[in-house]
């Protein structure tokens, strides 16, 4: 187990330095415990300590719940993959496309959409939606600029169900025709509503009802009670981040160091914007409304339930089975983005920031899939084949490697800086190389570090295991931080051996 103790002594250094508040992560290896650790603070103003039990945003990670939810209806026959959004959500029965893609505003140009858009296409990005701008910074592309006034309606309330708007959404033109291309967007929120529709109840208390209480996931939800929110964690990210929320004022002065971290949602857990009360009632799959609100809330212990349920097929250990073993495979098993009623083709990132890889990709029922056979063009912050998973903005990552028969997931909070920039500090390749990959020789070959530099844009989705990192790392230290024994509650019940490091 030396690769996880060189990781873990690295990572316990970024944490010392402040680039990171405080982080928890976990290795499951075929069933077994092979890795778990909790370091750092998850509130450094209030010096509390980060655990596996502690509630942190997922973002753009919660969508993987959403579209396991989707497919639950799907395997009961109650909708299927190629209908028509509009079968249930009639605003979107004549979408306009732009007549121009640098047109930022609805014009009479626009042409009616050839094409429907279908629920498959809203699960892999590929419906010709795009996204807003988050965290209330000035939109970058025309995409964004035609989303401003949407993001604004959110946060400023006057968007307060996600009926409304899914109605509002499908007003704006479509960047692009159904099938065209890969765009990250608001599919998954539109999801979300389709569950509602086809259900007839709303989305928390489906998500509750199908997913949550049965797998014990009894920390995941939208919103905060006052009685947990001891444990939620602060979110932190740079300065200038924190002045556009109106976190910092413009008086104040910036810190010393580029990476210095500066919170974000509210002084204290009670004035989080995911507190009950103050949380966003456009109850957002996508993971995120507005400038800075919406989507879930969850721990390590409930996400490692969920990502196990995944991994061994619909099922956790002794539990309630959430989805046949055949729904899960069809889900994860392969790159949808190749089906004829999807792209049609493979995917390649020739340059778009953040969600996923350089080069070719792949995307599945739950996020993105590796889908480069030879080893040696994959770089540490790719997937490999058939390994799955996805990440948030705060820096949540999960994925689940059937080739390795690994689960692995790493929980910080925080949004602009590089969790990490060295291999000794990459999670997935310590347990690559802890654990024996049994169809394929292991390529033994050290990648170098990727340069440090800043991020060129934002993404909703937290790029995964990067290694280039947004700052250099220099600076004085914060105090060490000392380990937190985790809860046992998760591993007892649910029946994993404990072989950790």
């Amino acid at each position: 187990m030396a690769p996880l103790r060189a990781y873990q002594k690295a990572m316990r250094k970024r944490a010392d330095r402040g680039i990171i508040p405080g982080y928890c992560s976990i290795v499951i290896w075929r069933g077994s415990l092979l890795h778990v650790d909790a370091y750092g603070f998850a509130d450094l103003e209030r010096r509390v300590p980060m655990r596996t039990d502690t509630l942190v945003r997922l973002y753009c990670m919660g969508k993987s719940i959403i579209a396991t939810a989707f497919m639950m209806l799907v395997e009961r026959g109650e909708c299927a993959l190629t209908d028509p959004v509009a079968k249930y959500i009639p605003a979107f029965g004549d979408v306009r496309v732009v007549a121009h893609p640098e047109n930022r505003r609805p014009s009479q140009l626009d042409v009616v959409s050839s094409k429907q858009i279908t629920l498959r296409h809203l699960l892999t990005h590929t419906s010709g939606l795009s996204y807003g701008k988050e965290f209330n910074l000035m939109p970058e592309c025309p995409a964004e600029w035609s989303y401003d006034d949407l993001v604004k309606a959110v946060e400023q309330g006057q968007c307060s169900n996600i009926e409304m708007f899914c109605d509002r959404l499908a007003a704006i033109p479509l960047r692009r025709a159904p099938g065209d291309g890969f765009e990250y967007s608001y599919g998954i929120d539109v999801i979300g509503r389709v569950i509602e529709v086809v259900s007839g109840q709303a989305l928390d208390t489906f998500l509750n009802e199908a997913i949550f209480c049965p797998l014990g996931m009894f920390d995941t939800g939208f919103a905060v009670g006052q009685e947990k929110l001891s444990r939620l964690a602060a979110l932190y990210g740079s300065f200038d981040t924190a002045q556009a929320l109106g976190e910092a004022s413009a008086s104040e002065s910036p810190p010393s160091c580029a990476w210095a971290l500066t919170r974000l949602d509210g002084a204290k857990p009670q004035s989080s914007a995911w507190a009950n009360g103050n949380h966003c009632r456009v109850l957002s799959g996508g993971g995120l409304m507005g400038n800075n609100r919406g989507g879930l809330v969850s721990t390590l212990n409930d996400q490692a339930r969920f990502f196990l349920m995944i991994a061994r097929g619909g099922q956790l250990p002794g539990g309630p089975r959430i989805l046949s073993e055949n729904t899960v495979r069809n889900m994860v098993d392969s790159d949808w983005l190749c089906l004829p009623d999807c792209l049609g083709q493979q995917a390649i990132n020739t340059g778009l920031p953040g969600v996923t890889a350089q080069g070719p990709f792949g995307w599945n029922a739950l996020g993105e899939i590796g889908v480069e056979a030879d080893a040696s063009k994959i770089g540490a912050d790719a997937f490999e084949l058939g390994e799955y998973g996805y990440a948030g903005i705060a820096e949540t990552f999960w994925s689940v490697n059937p080739s390795r028969e690994l689960v692995i997931l790493w929980f910080t909070q925080q949004v602009d800086n590089r969790s990490w920039t060295t291999p000794a500090a990459n999670l997935w390749l310590a347990a690559r190389k802890a654990v024996q990959k049994p169809t394929a020789k292991r390529n033994r070959t050290e990648l170098p570090a990727q340069p440090a530099g800043d991020a060129t844009a934002r993404s909703r989705s937290a790029p995964r295991r990067r290694l280039n990192g947004k700052c250099k790392v220099s600076g004085q230290g914060l105090e060490s931080r000392l380990p937190v024994k985790r809860p046992a509650s998760f591993f007892e019940q649910n029946h994993i051996r404990n072989t950790s490091v």
